[in-house]
């Protein structure tokens, strides 16, 4: 920064995040607010960046990602500056990590292991100290309650319904979690222990969320053939409590009947009605998830980690999870059907292993990550069932795997939806985990908004920009406008691409040139300025 203090922005086609249409003009930032937009006359002093044939937003807004910790061990996060992105939302799919005491801190380290790592950071417990330990690093980071951890902390990993005493003590955590910053509660609707959770419960500790003005944001019930019924489910939560209502990752699947079409209408019906609902997606046509979750229900996880590992060596236990699992549909009885296997399995590969989950990221790559599943049985001589229990047994269940591709116009038709944000789900772990991490935005900007014409530039821009920051009360945010805080990107339209790929999956976007966050130039010409040097 210049003696001024200012840093001027000029000649660039400014998109401010409103909708409206680019223009022409000069930023001007002081003490990490936009103090300037138009023509800005020189000072003594200044710090000038020429950005001239380059577009100017707003920071964009990952609102759901799984960087909880990572965030904390990567402070420089140079995957998301090189796409613009300024702004993490964590905490996602009842899945987090505070408020906690230690006990329950640590059952969720081991559970999560394999999405987010086991970075080594200074110990945080409430939403104000994880809070505490994000300042200094190069992005924003906006926290969401877990509503699987909550429950954990009052009820421990248990099967059943809360008491009660235990429910009015879930209440005052998030009451807590809201004064200290949080934005809104998540569920994670098909993990334990959220899967456990029923519609009264739900509505009671989203009604506290609402009266701190926050979102009630969920991973559904059930994403396939009772998707429908998990939408309504999470709109009644919304009606009920008061509150907006966000769907995480909304992907329908045409195996199941459900093509998009039928999914958006049924939920602006709900819009209709009144509630508040909106949804967001990542930019890839495939997902990913736990290894446990292919095969085990959730529940399995009742007890922690160990319980389930020894349930998994314990034969006649092993032998009734097999039987459900092929009952289910999702699995092909091996005695009568050798050789085949149901295609979304075909079509997974392994993303992460334990050995992966160190220190929070990957080293070379460990055996099996990138393998498909198929080939992965093979080259371990078991079939598909036997080949990944026991992989789960000696990972302690420490597995990823991505897989299970929607079909491209369904994906299109809900990234065009104009209630459709934009959310990586990125998991930072592994050799072979999945793209979105270094690509998803890159992607929405160049393949979807730049080739494909899916919507205008400035409606994208609006749409990861001043939609989720209003929609999460970030009131200084999303918009390039004077008094705004200055988290600006600067790049090239016609270049801004993602690279990274499923084979190569952490390959930095292309495009970005400059990032401003909190008016600190933290990307100078697409490389980290001042980096963060952060020990554990």
């Amino acid at each position: 920064m210049g003696k001024s203090g200012r840093i001027v922005l000029r000649g660039g086609m400014v998109i401010d995040g409103t909708g409206a249409a680019a223009r022409r003009a000069d930023v001007a930032v002081v003490s990490g607010r936009i103090v300037a937009v138009g023509q800005v006359a020189a000072e003594p002093g200044d710090e000038v960046l020429d950005v001239a044939g380059l577009t100017l937003a707003p920071g964009f807004h990952d609102i759901h990602t799984h960087f909880d910790l990572s965030l904390l061990a990567e402070p420089n996060h140079l995957d998301g500056l090189r796409q613009g992105i300024t702004t993490y939302h964590v905490g996602q799919c009842g899945l987090g990590f505070a408020p906690a005491s230690p006990p329950t801190q640590a059952i969720f380290r081991d559970y999560l292991a394999a999405i987010m790592g086991e970075p080594d950071l200074p110990p945080f417990g409430s939403v104000a100290e994880y809070l505490s330990l994000c300042k200094g690093g190069k992005v924003n980071v906006v926290p969401i309650l877990p509503h699987g951890l909550l429950r954990a902390e009052v009820a421990g990993m248990s099967r059943g319904p809360l008491t009660p005493e235990q429910l009015d003590r879930m209440k005052a955590l998030a009451a807590e979690g809201m004064q200290q910053g949080a934005r809104g509660i998540s569920t994670g609707l098909t993990y334990f222990p959220g899967s456990e959770a029923d519609l009264e419960e739900l509505v009671a500790v989203s009604r506290v969320v609402a009266d701190h003005g926050g979102v009630y944001v969920s991973h559904l019930r059930n994403y396939t053939d009772g998707l429908l019924e998990a939408i309504d489910e999470a709109c009644e939560i919304g009606r009920r409590a008061g509150l907006p209502v966000q769907i995480s990752h909304l992907r329908p699947q045409a195996k199941f009947r459900l093509r998009a079409a039928d999914v958006l209408a049924h939920i602006e019906r709900w819009r209709d009605r009144g509630v508040d609902v909106a949804f967001d997606l990542y930019t890839y046509l495939k997902g990913y998830t736990l290894m446990s979750a292919l095969f085990l229900p959730p529940d399995v996880y009742a007890g922690g980690v160990d319980a389930a590992v020894a349930l998994l060596r314990d034969p006649a236990g092993r032998l009734r999870l097999r039987e459900a699992w092929a009952d289910s549909g999702a699995g092909v009885p091996p005695a009568s059907s050798a050789g085949k296997m149901p295609a979304p399995l075909a079509e997974a590969h392994i993303a992460s292993v334990g050995s992966a989950c160190r220190r929070g990221v990957s080293a070379p790559r460990p055996r099996f990550e990138g393998m498909r599943l198929p080939a992965f049985a093979a080259s371990v001589g078991k079939d598909i069932f036997d080949a990944c229990i026991d992989l789960l047994i000696e990972e302690r269940l420490r597995v990823g795997v991505v897989g299970w591709p929607i079909e491209d116009a369904d994906h299109q038709a809900v990234l065009r939806h104009p209630l459709c944000l934009i959310g990586s789900d990125s998991i930072p772990m592994g050799g072979a985990r999945h793209p979105r991490a270094s690509g998803c935005f890159a992607r929405y900007l160049g393949h979807y908004v730049r080739e494909l014409g899916l919507l205008p530039l400035e409606e994208a821009i609006r749409c990861i920009t001043s939609v989720p920051a209003r929609r999460y009360g970030l009131s200084d945010r999303g918009l390039i406008a004077e008094g705004m805080a200055a988290d600006i990107v600067a790049f090239d339209p016609a270049a801004i691409r993602d690279r990274a790929t499923y084979d190569q999956p952490r390959l930095l976007a292309e495009g970005v040139r400059h990032v401003l966050v909190n008016g600190r130039l933290v990307l100078r010409d697409g490389q980290l300025a001042s980096p963060v040097t952060r020990d554990p």
